[in-house]
């Protein structure tokens, strides 16, 4: 009889841990949510105005590679922004749509830091533009955030992703003060 050698319980388990602790997870909509949004003033011309929101570009997360921004998770924290400010209503005269146009990001490192592009575009109920803005955006994970180097390029691109939707509803919100096409259609 031959007597093949079991690895120790401790090894096995040290093994599995570190490879479940590789598995790459979608980003999360709740964190790419602004937390400090302000809510659009009465008479404000987007107040209300948004109906529906699509999201293109994003990409599905693979297990065995790295965390990515899908277009589902990226269009509920967006509409759960729109919803914060008060511009989301289900009676809104425009359809806003959301494509993510570039996502750089680096392949490892200490800090990570990832860029987004967003393009944002207003559309009235006949499908005309009324509105569009292309958004760049950055946020850098530091290395303490997180030991695990796909842990911190997550929280980078929803760090980037934060941003970009907030500075989508200042530029929105700036051009209402300036009066901007969609205020006045």
């Amino acid at each position: 009889m031959q007597i093949i050698p079991r690895a120790p319980a401790a090894a096995v388990l040290a093994l599995s841990l570190a490879l479940g602790a590789c598995v790459a997870q979608r980003a999360d909509e709740t964190a790419m949510v602004p937390t400090a949004i302000a809510p659009l003033p009465p008479g404000n011309p987007y107040r209300g105005a948004v109906s529906g929101v699509e999201s293109t570009g994003g990409k599905e997360t693979s297990p065995l590679l790295y965390s990515q921004i899908g277009d589902a998770e990226f269009k509920a924290a967006l509409r759960s922004a729109l919803l914060l400010a008060g511009a989301y209503s289900a009676s809104g005269r425009y359809m806003l749509s959301a494509a993510i146009e570039d996502v750089r990001q680096p392949m490892f490192g200490a800090d990570m830091t990832v860029e987004i592009t967003v393009l944002y575009r207003l559309e009235d109920r006949s499908g005309t533009t009324r509105w569009e803005r292309r958004i760049v955006s950055r946020h850098t994970a530091k290395f303490g955030e997180a030991m695990m180097g796909a842990e911190r390029l997550r929280y980078a691109k929803e760090g980037a992703a934060r941003e970009n939707i907030a500075s989508f509803l200042r530029a929105l919100g700036a051009e209402a003060r300036a009066g901007g096409v969609a205020g006045v259609s």
